[in-house]
């Protein structure tokens, strides 16, 4: 898989070039880096070698996966940003994380991108990352100009970074990364990638991504695997599991295993990533709106199904397979669609409409193997349980975080 390449309308040329210098330094940090220079762009051109699905995220949702693998985690949110992480690996061809920087003249002769982020991430986030075509794309938003080691000038002339030494810059990186708000949203927007930004400063600007049915596949079972699957809270210890990081969880003999299971995961759901990118393509087809709304329909209720089937005792299959034989001449009523936002309906019509798809489900096992990505997630959700995954894998110290 090859990353994509970008091409922008810019204001003025590359300083390099301006300048007779030669070529910029692109520093890696983990990864391959790429780059654009935000303070001279006017708007994205083209894209070439476009995947079919990209996403975009940052650096606090990859961090928050390298200590859920190293430990320790900090905070609650630290699950919630290593699902976004997860996310982004498992379920997109290729990832790329942004990371806010800086450009300048470093003296004779060489300029350079200035990279912040040094310490934002540990090894186990790289390790993670690296399961998927991944890379970081340098977004320089300002040109510097440095004097005797401190920034002397800026392309922004409200920079915060004017008269600071070049050693201590990475201090100022939570800056930089909001002063990245809009253009990390709009670039998203702009590449047709999906967004998973995690940080206060990024997400205070968001707007929904582009990920199309890979994102309806995962708001149909995020609600329902919290809300209901995990109704009933461990005792001492008040903490739920997303979907994607407790099918991890159940599978790693260990946290620090945990890069080798995504690796797996990520083979095994090779067709779903496949399939989901057909299912974007079905709607670009020629069809009426009815049609297209039957499709949308037809899809949505089997990924509505996934969590009510994973939650079926094999008693319940059983039955479910005895019974199919009288059922061949009664077709069962499917009035299962939970909602057309799951993540805005309260609880207790989610709960009735959950009761609903599962008593279909019950019926019916080709509710969910109408469609791969639905009939593999549930599956995959037939996990252990998910107190003994936080007990098995988070110290003592970890928990205290969730009472």
């Amino acid at each position: 898989m090859v990353n994509p390449t970008y091409y922008f309308l810019v204001k003025h040329p590359e300083e390099s070039v301006s300048r007779g210098f030669g070529s910029v330094l692109i520093p890696t940090l983990g990864h391959a880096a790429s780059n654009f220079d935000a303070y001279r762009t006017i708007a994205l051109d083209s894209v070439l070698n476009q995947p079919e699905s990209l996403c975009i995220t940052e650096t606090d949702a990859a961090a928050a996966l390298g200590r859920v693998i190293d430990g320790p985690i900090t905070s609650k949110k630290d699950i919630e940003s290593a699902e976004s992480a997860l996310r982004a690996i498992l379920l997109h061809e290729c990832v790329e994380i942004i990371i806010p920087c800086v450009k300048g003249e470093l003296g004779k002769g060489v300029i350079s991108y200035i990279r912040l982020d040094q310490n934002q991430r540990n090894a186990a986030a790289f390790a993670a990352f690296s399961v998927a075509p991944c890379r970081d794309i340098l977004c320089a938003i300002e040109y510097i100009d440095v004097s005797n080691g401190e920034v002397s000038g800026s392309s922004n002339h409200a920079s915060q970074l004017i008269g600071k030494p070049l050693e201590s810059l990475s201090d100022c990186y939570r800056d930089l990364l909001k002063n990245t708000s809009e253009i990390a949203s709009a670039f998203a927007m702009d590449i047709g990638a999906a967004s998973y930004y995690t940080s206060s400063e990024l997400t205070s600007s968001m707007k929904r991504g582009a990920a199309g049915f890979i994102d309806e596949l995962y708001r149909r079972i995020y609600r329902p695997w919290l809300d209901i699957a995990q109704a009933s809270p461990p005792l001492n210890i008040d903490v739920k599991l997303p979907p994607l990081l407790a099918i991890v969880l159940s599978r790693a003999p260990s946290r620090d295993q945990i890069p080798d299971v995504l690796r797996e995961l990520r083979d095994e759901l090779s067709v779903v990533r496949t399939e989901l990118n057909n299912m974007n393509k079905l709607l670009e087809r020629t069809m009426s709106q009815a049609d297209i709304q039957a499709q949308v329909m037809r899809i949505n209720e089997s990924f509505d199904a996934i969590v009510p089937e994973s939650l079926l005792t094999d008693a319940e299959r059983r039955w479910r397979t005895i019974t199919s034989v009288f059922n061949l001449s009664r077709p069962v009523r499917q009035l299962y669609s939970i909602a057309v936002d799951p993540l805005n309906v309260n609880h207790e019509k989610l709960q009735e409409l959950f009761n609903t798809t599962r008593a279909a489900v019950a019926k019916n096992p080709k509710i969910v193997s109408r469609y791969v990505p639905a009939a593999k997630f549930s599956e995959l959700l037939r996990t252990d349980s998910v107190r003994e995954s936080v007990l098995t894998h988070f110290s003592e110290s970890e928990l205290r975080l969730f009472r």
